[in-house]
């Protein structure tokens, strides 16, 4: 039944913008009602609504399985339609199966088994399907804001990590450049101030400061960056433009933030000559930070502990590459770990795809988990 619900979801159209996720929670929320698992919508925005069910006593330890409905737009140029599962070799194509409706339709059919198979007599499990991860996190934000967890809660989060257990994973912190120039007929360029030349100039330092960062480490983390990925300037083409911007993502550790991010890319493009009449201002607009569990706590312990029985083998605790709803989690105490099918490579692409066999996999490692958890507090 799993690929039967992740067709599904994949027919329903939730990139985002404009989101729409609101038909997939209604979708798994009527799944779910056949089966006897009590679930509600709660509305976010217009068309936009998290999807949260649960099963076991309500005093029971709880476990949340979350995931985005939402997907980033399809672009063009795929081989198949993307927004109708094709299945081939072992491979299941369309928008979203690894980034995440693959996790999703696993945690779907987890539930579903341990509904039918499991007496849940210390453990409440519930599902959270949000909407708006892609962009803002609205949906877990709201969910958070709204439900009161327990302190104890575990939270495993169907990110596309191969089924590894990843436990941590840098912030984001966004920045906009904007270079001020002075406007001029491009015949008489000497009259005007050229805030694309000026511009140009302070992308070096920004690539040297990209380069600073290279140099700081944290455990479990990758070097933070800083890259310029987007950029924008002029009115015409026959104009001198008195304005030019970009946008400066950053990859961010632990003890990053964006007052001093701030402080130490100024300090580096103070000291770059600009023609007369130029200047700058950086304005952040977008803060996220780190997701960070102890590898050392209850909720890895658990999730090794299942990986090996399943696997044979003891797992490697990595980090994850990309960022998630992680630190919306973390940053209320909630042990979190990232695991689900798929591969983050092919989150986002083209032609978007993810091995069938880690989603009938992930589905048995969820629900292990439930159990495994369940037999703890026997």
């Amino acid at each position: 039944m799993v690929l039967e619900y992740l067709k599904e979801l994949v027919s329903l159209n939730t990139e985002n913008p404009p989101g729409n996720e609101r038909k997939a929670a209604e979708y798994v929320k009527d799944l779910l009602k056949h089966y006897g698992i009590e679930s509600e919508l709660q509305i976010v925005e217009d068309n936009r609504a998290n999807l949260i069910a649960w099963i076991g006593p309500a005093d029971g330890r709880t476990v949340i399985l979350t995931g985005h409905l939402d997907v980033v737009p399809a672009g063009d140029g795929w081989q198949t339609d993307p927004f109708r599962l094709v299945c081939k070799d072992g491979i299941g194509y369309g928008r979203g199966v690894s980034d995440m409706k693959g996790g999703i339709a696993s945690m779907i059919s987890a539930l579903v088994q341990v509904k039918k198979s499991v007496t849940l007599s210390h453990t409440r499990v519930m599902l959270v399907l949000v909407c708006d991860e892609e962009i803002h996190g609205k949906g877990t934000r709201a969910f958070l804001e709204q439900y009161q967890l327990p302190e104890d809660s575990m939270v495993i989060i169907g990110e596309p990590t191969s089924m590894e257990i990843q436990i941590a994973h840098r912030g984001v912190t966004r920045f906009r450049l904007t270079v001020h120039g002075v406007q001029a007929h491009s015949a008489f360029p000497q009259q005007g101030s050229n805030a694309i030349f000026a511009m140009g100039r302070l992308l070096a330092g920004v690539e040297e400061w990209h380069r600073r960062r290279q140099a700081c480490s944290s455990p479990h983390l990758p070097p933070p960056t800083a890259s310029c990925t987007m950029i924008r300037g002029g009115i015409k083409d026959n104009v001198i433009p008195a304005e030019a911007s970009c946008i400066i993502d950053c990859r961010t550790i632990p003890g990053d933030r964006s007052e001093n991010l701030k402080e130490e890319l100024c300090k580096i493009l103070d000291q770059i000559p600009l023609p007369d009449g130029c200047s700058y201002t950086v304005e952040p607009f977008l803060e996220m930070p780190p997701g960070i569990t102890e590898e050392s706590c209850e909720t890895v312990t658990l999730a090794r502990e299942v990986w090996t029985d399943f696997f044979g083998m003891e797992p490697i605790i990595k980090d994850f590459p990309a960022c998630s709803d992680m630190p919306q989690f973390t940053s209320r105490g909630f042990e979190t770990i990232l695991w689900g099918p798929g591969s983050i490579e092919a989150a986002h692409s083209i032609d978007e795809s993810v091995q069938l066999q880690e989603i009938y996999k992930m589905t048995e490692l969820y629900q292990r988990f439930i159990e495994r958890v369940e037999q703890q507090r026997r």
